[in-house]
């Protein structure tokens, strides 16, 4: 057992041989997923199987387990988490890494589980600390992109723990809140299937070629004494895509930096010698109060010679992943899957291209695949006639190749089929088969007319004279104030429309030094009765704290009904349905749902929430644009603390129609337009749907 004032060192496993060489390296404890439920979906992982043994081999070492259940959950795989939550319990592990508020509602039924709060979660300041406390959470994976300051104010919260990422791959957006991969393309970072597009290379309207969203890996091992001073309890490794002997070098780095063995100048070069593993830069980034020219580099291709080329004691067991692309004889294509013993093929019919700009070539949909294969299927031949590399495809080809082979991937696992099979107390049978009480609420379906806007004081201003297109609808004010004379304009704006306002919307992410600017807005809407609609568990507690009434945004969005049925229970009137949800999900969480929902039928959802300072070219200062090879185009803006991209182009679902789905709200989100009036007033031909004609993964 370690001292309550020793630094842990926490390594990650996403295999077996990385688990063996974390121990061997001296790791305090490990952090590990199960097939399914965790968010590196890409890594090998552990079977359900083997869950016990995994945890006595640890126990048997003296290091902690801690299992990985920290994504957003949908409602047909509650099922499946409660009984995960039962075996990691019978399994004895020191702790689980949740975020889906329906995995808290569960935890009373698991006396003998620890939860931590996932940096999944967004905590970012104190008030997320506290919020986490009165959750029942023992430990908070604190926001990556959080400054020394911010770190030190939220470990001096007492009675919950800290933890914080010291090594390994830092994301652009802020903890929790992308949505990038999944308007690209389906694949949810908050489900752990990220496709990693921030690697990619980036156009300004000017031109200009960058990958400027592509950030610097981590490195603060020369940091470890101020946060041991700080009362921070964890460091993290990141790495769970990474080889065992990267994760071995990795912890004994820090294992020598923590017991003075080495001079600065060689924990220096050995911590070099781990950011050649990616390619990357190593930065102090955020905790040292850097945030400008941390990006620009990827180094893909390095990463993958180096994931085909690793050791043959590194290197599964299993046939590697064969894909064969030919020409099929009557025009179209086909896409040949093979591994061990298994085979599929796929047909890809001839296509016409209506609109040839947005039609992507057979050779980009290749190196996606590249990009995207785990490490369980590797080593990767990919063979392509000569010439037949050049041929275009539309876009929706890509997204159909990679979603089946993303199900033939599944399907050739071995090592378990991923299913966890144990028996269930007749209490949680009956929480997870209790027969939902349709909330009276919930009135308007699918393709009714939309009753709330949401917008800021941005889009009200360019309504101006318009604003009276407003006046038959219920109002959604987002506030992101960056001093008080923005406080005073907002309450100001929030009392002349007081009678038409269902909430003031507080941002997604608050840190230490928001707090002070949110209070008044808090003090003035509890004055003024008027609900505050909270977007991170950082603000629920502050308007716990000020006495207001709440509902769920966006940034505690849901996907399952459970989940919304415990943020009711913590006071919010309603909860905001997940805008990366897709048709079949928001069918079940519909009919199971007890609790008033909001679902945003049109948006340019905030795909990127950043602290970092983009380049000249690409700063929201000079209203740039961010183009990728996929067409998709953003926008960056300053809201409040951070930089939000948006996309130009909307989601629209305005047109649909399917009587199954019920809400007590229908939303249009009118934040980011330039023409917020032609946006409330006209649905485009042929929409983008998002992710409700697709398979969310």
């Amino acid at each position: 057992m370690l001292a309550e004032y020793e630094l842990e060192i926490l390594a990650p496993a996403g295999g077996r041989p990385a688990m063996e060489a974390a121990v061997a390296a001296g790791a305090d404890a490990v952090y590990f997923g199960l097939q399914k439920l965790n968010a590196r979906q890409g890594a090998e992982n552990f079977s359900a199987e083997a869950l016990p043994d995994t945890v006595a081999y640890l126990h048997s070492r003296q290091v902690k387990a801690y299992l990985t259940l920290n994504i957003a959950l949908a409602q047909r795989e509650l099922g499946l988490a409660a009984r995960t939550l039962m075996l990691a319990q019978q399994s004895g592990v020191d702790a689980v890494l949740v975020c889906d508020p329906a995995l808290l509602e569960m935890h009373p039924f698991f006396p003998g589980l620890t939860f931590h709060f996932s940096t999944q979660a967004g905590i970012s300041s104190s008030a997320g600390m506290r919020a986490a406390r009165e959750l029942g959470l023992s430990r908070v994976v604190l926001a990556r992109e959080l400054s020394a300051a911010e770190v030190r104010a939220a470990a001096a919260v007492p009675g919950i723990e800290t933890e914080v990422f010291v090594q390994g791959a830092l994301c652009f957006s802020c903890s929790g809140r992308c949505l990038l991969s999944s308007w690209g393309g389906g694949r949810s970072g908050n489900r752990g299937s990220c496709a990693s597009p921030c690697r990619v290379v980036w156009e300004s309207a000017e031109g200009a070629s960058q990958r400027p969203l592509s950030m610097y890996d981590l490195c603060l091992v020369e940091y470890l004494e101020q946060l041991r001073d700080y009362g921070v309890r964890s460091l993290k490794i990141e790495g769970r895509l990474k080889t065992a002997s990267w994760v071995s070098a990795a912890v004994q780095l820090y294992r020598q930096a923590l017991s003075g063995e080495l001079p600065e100048d060689e924990l220096r070069r050995q911590a070099s010698a781990l950011g050649d593993y990616t390619g990357r830069p190593l930065t102090a980034g955020f905790f040292a109060g850097v945030r400008r020219e941390i990006t620009g580099e990827s180094a893909r291709r390095n990463v993958q010679e180096r994931r085909l080329a690793r050791p043959e004691s590194e290197a599964p067991a299993r046939q590697g992943l064969q894909i064969a692309v030919s020409e099929d004889e009557r025009g179209g294509t086909l896409w040949h899957f093979s591994q061990s013993d298994r085979q599929h093929t796929l047909r890809i019919p001839p296509q016409k291209i209506a609109v040839p700009k947005r039609a992507i070539g057979l050779s980009s949909i290749l190196e996606r695949l590249e990009q995207v294969v785990p490490r369980s299927a590797l080593p990767l031949q990919i063979t392509c006639p000569p010439g037949l590399e050049e041929k275009m495809l539309p876009r929706r080809c890509a997204a159909e190749v990679q979603a089946t082979l993303a199900e033939f991937l599944r399907r050739s696992q071995s090592g378990g089929s991923g299913t966890v099979r144990t028996a269930l107390p007749p209490e949680l049978n009956a929480y997870l088969q209790r027969e939902a009480t349709a909330c009276s609420l919930n009135r308007r379906s699918l393709g009714a007319v939309p009753d709330t806007v949401r917008l800021g004081l941005e889009e009200l201003a360019l309504l101006g004279e318009a604003s009276d297109c407003l006046a038959e609808r219920k109002l959604i004010l987002a506030c992101y104030p960056r001093n008080a004379a923005e406080v005073s304009e907002l309450c100001a704006v929030a009392a002349t429309w007081h009678q038409n306002l269902l909430a003031l919307s507080l941002p997604a992410v608050v840190y230490e030094d928001d707090i002070v600017l949110l209070r008044p807005v808090l003090d003035f809407a509890r004055e003024a009765a008027i609900t505050i609609e909270v977007n991170s568990w950082d603000t629920w507690q502050l308007a716990r704290e000020a006495g207001n009434d709440c509902a769920a945004g966006a940034g505690l969005a849901v996907l399952n009904a459970n989940a919304a049925r415990f943020l009711s229970k913590q006071g919010c009137r309603y909860s905001t349905v997940s805008s990366e949800i897709d048709a079949e999900q928001l069918q079940d969480l519909c009919q199971q749902a007890e609790t008033a929902l909001l679902l945003c039928v049109f948006a340019r959802p905030a795909l990127m929430q950043t602290r970092v300072e983009l380049p000249a070219e690409f700063s929201a200062e000079r209203q740039a644009r961010l183009r990728d090879s996929r067409g998709i185009s953003l926008r960056p803006r300053r809201e409040g603390a951070v930089t939000v991209l948006r996309p130009e182009e909307p989601y629209d679902w305005r047109s649909l129609r399917n009587p199954q789905v019920r809400v007590a709200h229908l939303q249009v989100d009118l934040c980011g337009s330039t023409d917020p009036r032609g946006d409330l007033q006209a649905i485009k031909s042929g929409p983008f749907l998002f992710n409700y004609e697709r398979k969310l993964r």
